[in-house]
């Protein structure tokens, strides 16, 4: 990736593309292997990082990847044998024993999703000044027919943008799918669009070992987006509640925790986390001076620019508030409260509460949840008889909403502020081992033309 592709259109237009190891560890673990075939371990891998983090060109790197590259595991390397581009524009790469070798996909047919009519979307405007700039080294390629609608790839394939209408029809001979920011994708055309196209990838599946990559910004609560979904199978999986199927999504997501937007320190140590490797292009202050621009939403802030989940619209309370404010003060027998009660029909959960009149004091007294498996499938369809639920203790909750809370007021510690526990700042779901079998050298050997040689663009992608 590093010796043939260059920035899109933007600031950056035509400079050489750098990795470092959070990106490059990424496209690493999108290509890991399992065990026994050398068959990709995941069908789908979730980049989730805050604006500015270039997700829609590491998407159309990805891409041309997919459409030119050594993509697709070809056997275990003795050492010595050499991968050289077909093209004669000098990329050579000598394996060395034990690396896995690669291949290109027969026949690649990319779909490049875009959430609006009348636009190709910034993966597919990356990839398409890629193959007609004359400075790309990819518009040195024979055979390519470029044009604004669709690319037409030497030997067969396609690389097209598609719409949500445009993508409508079943029939698809999809390899690969760019899926970006699906924080968007929050429309019903939208959603059936995200269903159909995947689908349409289960048809080469055993032959192309297809997959697809979402990339977003956090998404807004409540509004059932396919990130959205994406973050809560991501949910399941790792807190052991995916039952049926296998685990294979790849899921890397990074964000920043801020619980207290008045102080700057944290403030910029939270918006450091955020960003990462791609704080190199971006101006620290001009992000600090947004949050406290009295015109901008302060959710907005922590969505885009933090990366982090924010309540919904219409909650009651903002978490971080919530956690601010909490203390673990029981209500004393006597005290005089009132019973909130949240009742469920199906698979909600059931909730009940005490508010202490004299200062609004709040606590949790049970929260009932079906129970995942056959242990909860009694009731599943609305059935009679005692309740499906066990009682889970998920920890007492309380604040004082008079304001009258302290700094120390007994979050813990290991809690994200949304009340999910933390994995941190960086959260990376997928195979370990996996990882450490994507292998490969970070050695950059010489190369052709000035440019340095890395593991990117040959050995499958696979570390």
């Amino acid at each position: 990736m590093e010796y043939f592709v260059v920035h899109g259109p933007g600031d950056v237009q035509g400079e050489l593309v750098r990795h470092g190891d959070e990106y490059t560890g990424f496209v690493v673990d999108c290509y890991a292997l399992d065990d026994n075939a050398g068959r990709m371990l995941y069908d789908s891998a979730f980049f989730s990082r805050a604006k500015g983090c270039d997700k829609s060109g590491l998407g159309a790197r990805i891409g041309l990847f997919e459409a030119f590259g050594p993509c697709r595991f070809d056997g275990w390397a003795e050492g010595g044998e050499v991968y050289r581009d077909p093209w004669g524009l000098g990329f050579e790469y000598i394996y060395e024993p034990g690396e896995p070798m690669g291949r290109p996909v027969r026949v690649p047919y990319l779909r490049i999703m875009a959430t609006e009519e009348g636009q190709t979307g910034n993966v597919f405007d990356t990839i398409h000044f890629n193959l007609t700039d004359e400075a790309s080294p990819l518009s040195q390629v024979p055979n390519v027919d470029v044009g604004i609608t669709r690319i037409i790839l030497p030997d067969g394939g396609e690389i097209t943008p598609s719409t949500a209408s445009s993508s409508s029809k079943d029939g698809g001979k999809e390899t690969w799918v760019c899926f970006d920011e699906t924080h968007l994708y929050n429309t019903p055309e939208l959603r059936r669009m995200y269903a159909t196209v995947t689908r349409n990838l289960r048809k080469r599946k055993k032959g192309a070992q297809t997959w697809y990559l979402e990339t977003t910004t956090m998404f807004a609560p409540g509004q059932d987006s396919v990130a959205e979904r994406t973050y809560e199978e991501a949910e399941a999986i790792r807190e052991g509640r995916k039952k049926r199927g296998r685990a294979r999504l790849m899921y890397d997501h990074r964000y920043g925790v801020c619980k207290d937007l008045k102080n700057e320190d944290e403030l910029r140590a939270a918006l450091i986390d955020s960003y990462g490797d791609a704080m190199e292009w971006m101006d620290l202050d001009t992000l600090v001076d947004d949050f406290y621009d009295l015109r901008n939403d302060s959710a907005d802030g922590k969505r885009y620019f933090l990366n982090s989940r924010t309540s919904s619209s219409d909650a009651w309370m903002e978490t971080d508030a919530w956690a601010l404010c909490r203390r673990p003060e029981e209500i004393a027998a006597g005290d005089l409260v009132t019973l909130g009660f949240d009742g469920s029909i199906r698979d909600d959960a059931t909730a009940l509460t005490v508010c202490r009149v004299s200062d609004g004091h709040l606590q949790l007294l049970g929260c009932w949840e079906k129970p995942e498996g056959r242990s909860g499938a009694r009731d599943a369809h609305g059935g009679g008889g005692e309740a499906s639920g066990e009682e889970r203790n998920v920890g007492r909750a309380a604040c004082a909403p008079d304001g009258n809370c302290r700094a120390d007021c007994g979050a813990r510690a290991d809690n994200r502020s949304d009340g999910r526990p933390r994995m941190g700042r960086h959260h990376r779901l997928g195979s370990a081992a996996a990882r450490r079998r994507a292998r490969a050298s970070h050695r950059p050997p010489d190369g052709a033309g000035g440019r340095p040689r890395t593991a990117s663009a040959g050995a499958a992608g696979v570390r």
